[in-house]
Formats: structure tokens, sequence, C-alpha cells
């Protein structure tokens, strides 16, 4: 029986790109600090500006990409449910989530691993651009590293704010590494409520450059 690795080994990754380290506005687009301002505000927590790091240009293709039209996979129905209705529906957006899919549920059991990582290889088979929102399973962001460093994942942005100890915070930092274009939630903070308000943010960013 085939077996997934979920261990991504930093000792291979590619290299990457120069990343912002700071959260500070000098290294930061107007966008991207219209994003954190937003995101402190649904949130009610200031602290949490510190730990959102932003690779370079990834909110403007962001928003690029939910104006043209992408695709938006979320690791939680959690997520899903917490994302502003409307104006998701002025971008013609319709976020998903695979994670209780029974096709999803049956080839996880058969080759016994995590339904999340099921769910990225169902997200990352869809067309066109993707927009991957992981904020409560930390083994999709392990599946989505471990495809990436076998080949190069194209056409897909990452929004990554799980919360957690070692594991995870390790998890961020080799996504943050990996050259990916991506959001992370750095450090031990984040969770759903995080990736919502960071998510709510994009998508209210481009519902109002789209009017």
């Amino acid at each position: 029986m085939t077996m997934y690795s979920t261990t991504y080994s930093q000792k291979t990754a590619r290299p990457r790109a120069s990343r912002v380290t700071r959260a500070d506005s000098a290294y930061y687009s107007e966008s991207a600090l219209r994003v954190i301002d937003r995101v402190e505000r649904e949130t009610g927590d200031p602290s949490l500006r510190q730990s959102l790091h932003f690779t370079p240009g990834v909110v403007e293709r962001i928003e690029r990409e939910l104006i043209l039209g992408c695709s938006l996979v979320a690791d939680s129905n959690l997520i899903t449910a917490g994302l502003d209705a409307e104006a998701a529906a002025r971008l013609s957006l319709q976020p998903r989530c695979f994670l209780d899919d029974p096709a999803v549920t049956s080839l996880a059991a058969h080759k016994r691993v995590t339904r999340a990582e099921i769910a990225v290889d169902q997200a990352l088979a869809l067309n066109g651009p993707k927009l991957l929102i992981v904020g409560s399973a930390p083994m999709a962001l392990s599946r989505l590293l471990q495809l990436n460093q076998r080949t190069p994942l194209h056409e897909v942005v990452i929004v990554a704010a799980p919360s957690g100890f070692a594991s995870v915070v390790a998890l961020k930092e080799q996504l943050w590494e990996s050259g990916l274009p991506c959001i992370v939630a750095r450090g031990r903070r984040g969770g759903a409520g995080a990736a919502i308000a960071l998510t709510n943010a994009l998508i209210a960013e481009a519902a109002e450059r789209a009017l």
C-alpha cells in the first residue's frame, strides 16, 4: 500500500527569494498594510500584526486573482463559514472545503492518511489559480510542502495561520523558506479566527478594487 510521507525536510528546500522579516510598515506595501489593519479590526488583537509576514507582492497578486477569477479553498468548513459572503459574492467567489467530501474521506481511509492531505490534492487538481487557506489543519500545510518539494507548485498562493507548538511553528517556517508566495502568521499565533480575518481582509480589498 502506498503511503504518503508527511515529513518535509528543510535541508532539501530549494533556494528561495528574499523575504520580509519584520512587521514594520517600511517593509510593506500599502495593500499589505491595509490588510493588516483590517485583520486587527476584525480580531480586536493588535499584537497579531507582529506575527503576520508577507512575501513580496503577494497581496497584490491575491487581489488581482480574486478579481480575475480563482479558486479559494480552505482547510476547514469553519473557515468557509466565517467568510464575508456578501464581499465574496461581489467577486463571484465560491469558497470551498473538500474535507467532508465523501471521496476524500474514502481515499484517506484507503491510503491511511489524513483527510486534510487528500483535500489538498483535490484542491490542487482544480484548474486555474488557487488561493489555499490553512488555519486549522497543519497536515494540509505539510502536504503542500511535500508536493512543492517534489514538483514546484504553480498557480498557488497560500495563507497559513494554523496555531500550535513546535511542530506547527516549524511547518510555518518551512513554508516561509520554501519560495512559495504566501502570507504566514509566524510563531505560535494563528488559528481559524486569524485565517478567517486574513481571508476576509483580502476579499474586502479585492472587492473594493473591483468596483
